[in-house]
């Protein structure tokens, strides 16, 4: 199936807002509409990671009625065979917070939905999707086209309003350039995830972090087979997602390990987390084993009225083999890889 036409029967109206299908009583107590599009790729000696969110959220949990923020982030990783050590690096990434609000503004238009804050811009047009305009400094001009079909993220949207929960991802080929004081970043070799999720009551970052471990996930990409690892800290619950050529496969949690080869205490947070990993997949539809290593690092977060999370991005590389049940084999090859993990810490006088 193409990708086109993987999205025959996917209204692009289905990427517009879905906050105002669940009660109002709902939504003023909390709701979390976002859309993102994030890109990976390399740029000569250096990989590059930039993309932005557009958060339209609101309701106690929040402190105000309605509003957007926009997170914008650039990574910028050197890609050489030396110098591989997680090291106090310079990154650019904010954080998402009442007093950095902006008014947000939704078009419906006949072929096309458009998102606003700020000067920021997102176009959804599926299969194809456009971010443009400048946040914090960083000026994107992104086009992601789908690589496969949008696959579910928190149940899809039918079930949306029994939920309170829904959305979609969509592995992308991602083009274009990011520019940063006065210097523009232009991806070779793109490769993008487009987001899609509504949040609702209960379902606020905090409370699915959980008081605990919070989480950790990470994605790998190669021409041939893209690579999605979860990890929920203290529960021991991972699963993973496999996205090859000729279709995706899931792995449960009983079929997805891993094992913490480094770790880093970070300067800016104190916390000891991973840096590189060995993560193993096993079905009746193939075996995965791939080694992620990563060298650079950016930190961002929310902060609501009950509590705030911290969230760290590290970028690397891995390398391993996914083997078929009838012996073919997809060599990873020092290809792009990122993990990230966050954890929210309650503000107890909420």
């Amino acid at each position: 199936m193409s990708s086109q036409s993987a999205f025959d029967h996917y209204p692009f109206s289905d990427d517009g807002s879905h906050y105002q299908k669940l009660p109002a009583e709902d939504n003023a107590e909390h709701f979390q509409d976002h859309a993102g599009l994030f890109l990976w790729g390399t740029a000569g000696e250096f990989d590059l990671f930039f993309g932005a969110t557009l958060y339209h959220v609101g309701g106690r949990k929040w402190g105000f009625e309605s509003g957007a923020f926009n997170q914008s982030f650039l990574l910028i990783t050197p890609n050489s065979k030396s110098g591989r050590e997680m090291g106090n690096n310079t990154f650019i990434a904010n954080r998402m917070d009442p007093m950095r609000r902006f008014d947000f503004k939704e078009t419906i238009h006949e072929d096309r939905v458009t998102w606003q804050a700020g000067n920021r811009v997102m176009t959804f047009s599926a299969p194809t999707w456009e971010v443009r305009g400048e946040h914090f400094g960083i000026d994107l001009d992104i086009k992601f086209t789908a690589d496969g079909a949008p696959a579910p993220y928190h149940g899809d949207w039918a079930g949306f309003v029994e939920r309170k929960v829904g959305g979609n991802e969509v592995i992308c080929k991602g083009e274009g350039s990011c520019t940063y004081n006065g210097k523009t970043y232009t991806i070779e070799n793109g490769f993008g995830v487009r987001e899609r999720t509504c949040l609702g009551r209960n379902f606020d970052v905090p409370s699915l972090l959980g008081i605990g471990q919070g989480y950790l996930w990470s994605w790998t990409f190669a021409p041939a087979i893209k690579i999605f690892y979860f990890e929920q800290g203290g529960s021991g619950h991972h699963a993973g997602r496999v996205f090859l050529n000729d279709g995706k496969i899931d792995f449960s949690s009983e079929q997805t390990h891993s094992e913490v080869l480094e770790v880093w205490t970070d300067p800016l947070t104190h916390e000891q987390r991973a840096t590189r990993m060995r993560i193993t997949m096993k079905s009746d539809q193939g075996e995965l084993e791939y080694e992620i290593h990563t060298w650079r690092r950016m930190i961002f977060g929310f902060h609501l009225l009950e509590a705030y999370t911290t969230h760290t991005g590290k970028a690397g590389r891995a390398s391993g083999r996914f083997t078929y049940p009838d012996g073919r084999v997809i060599v990873i090859d020092d290809e792009i890889a990122y993990m990230e993990h966050g954890f929210p810490t309650p503000n107890i006088a909420a």
